[in-house]
């Protein structure tokens, strides 16, 4: 992330390096501050432009959130297709351990999605959220997580641990030992919920 005083540019910059510029001050004042603090003239100030130039390229400051979201959610794709694509293939046996490790490393997006708490901001997070559930839906195995809200917790397990994981500093062991009580949690549900639509089949 570029920093508050190495965005501060006066010199005319071509449009899509002030676009970036625009984006990373305000990722900066987001985390920093909070987005419900943060207004367009914040933004405008920390990277040393007007308020007009700051409108010609965004609406708003939820119009800035969603575009800093949606290419953090990119990032977070690329980095777990080949994972998933492992999952998917039945090579990973502790799944849900590789899914933490690498969505913690994804500091950006977790912290950004830590910044607010607003009714703008919560169902972008949501959003985000939904997102990724649906990426994890096409992936694990279908028989358990395919079974209603059972997909959902995973996801809000896997968001909130690793969100804990950056918070407290965690570092590998213990983000290692993090990911394996995971593993073992959500590995007996999904064969749970496995088990009971079984049942449930053959008894009909």
């Amino acid at each position: 992330m570029q920093s508050l005083s190495s965005a501060r540019s006066p010199r005319r910059l071509p449009s899509a390096d002030r676009r970036q510029q625009i984006l990373s001050g305000s990722e900066a004042l987001f985390t920093t501050r909070g987005f419900e603090a943060v207004t367009m003239g914040d933004v405008a100030r920390v990277i040393g432009v007007s308020r007009p130039t700051i409108y010609s390229y965004f609406t708003s400051t939820t119009d800035i959130l969603a575009e800093l979201l949606t290419a953090r959610l990119h990032d977070l794709e690329t980095r777990l297709a080949p994972l998933l694509a492992e999952i998917h293939s039945g090579e990973r046996t502790r799944p849900f351990s590789a899914l933490l490790n690498e969505l913690v490393q994804e500091q950006s997006l977790l912290t950004l999605l830590q910044s607010g708490s607003g009714p703008a901001f919560t169902r972008r997070r949501q959003q985000v959220l939904a997102d990724l559930e649906q990426r994890l839906h096409i992936h694990l195995p279908s028989e358990g997580a395919r079974t209603p809200y059972l997909l959902t917790c995973i996801t809000i397990l896997l968001h909130g641990a690793a969100a804990h994981a950056v918070n407290a500093g965690l570092g590998p062991a213990a983000t290692a030992q993090l990911g394996q009580t995971l593993d073992t949690l959500l590995n007996t549900g999904v064969q749970a919920f496995a088990t009971q639509i079984a049942t449930t089949i053959r008894d009909d």
